[in-house]
């Protein structure tokens, strides 16, 4: 009941892959579409100048959760990472986004994003893998939803 399972969805979005890091490394706008998180806040910068870490209150299961997240973002522009520093009802986070020009579309970007949760409380394992398809499905829409709007906004 306790174990975690990383999981992985993908889809192709109509923006450049610029665009698409754009968003993902927009903590501050994430509030504004990311179904769930209340507050999100960019507490320390890399030498890069992106996200190092960031602090998150969201709902979850019925109650608010605040998690602190370690940012990877060497890996720019094709993929971001965050792994968890700490949390209040969570375990474990970690997850990514990869971004690769679509090979068959001019202007798209296929986006893979990844995500692993385990929860203090537990939960049946059907219940859990049931909320992380919802989760992740919703948070790729959403993401690129936002991307899209963004996209269209520019041009």
């Amino acid at each position: 009941m306790g174990r975690s399972e990383q999981r992985l969805v993908r889809r192709t979005v109509e923006a450049t892959v610029q665009q698409c890091v754009d968003v993902a490394v927009d903590i501050a706008s994430y509030p504004k579409w990311a179904e769930g998180v209340a507050e999100a806040a960019i507490i320390e910068r890399g030498p890069d100048g992106f996200v190092r870490r960031a602090e998150f209150t969201a709902a979850a299961y019925g109650r608010s959760v605040s998690y602190e997240l370690l940012y990877e973002t060497e890996h720019l522009p094709h993929s971001i990472s965050w792994t968890l520093i700490r949390g209040d009802i969570v375990r474990t986070i970690s997850g990514s986004y990869g971004f690769a020009p679509s090979l068959d579309e001019p202007d798209h970007t296929e986006v893979i994003y990844q995500l692993e949760v385990e929860l203090v409380i537990p939960l049946p394992g059907f219940v859990r893998r049931r909320a992380e398809d919802l989760l992740m499905s919703s948070a790729l829409e959403r993401f690129s939803v936002e991307v899209a709007r963004r996209a269209r906004a520019v041009s």
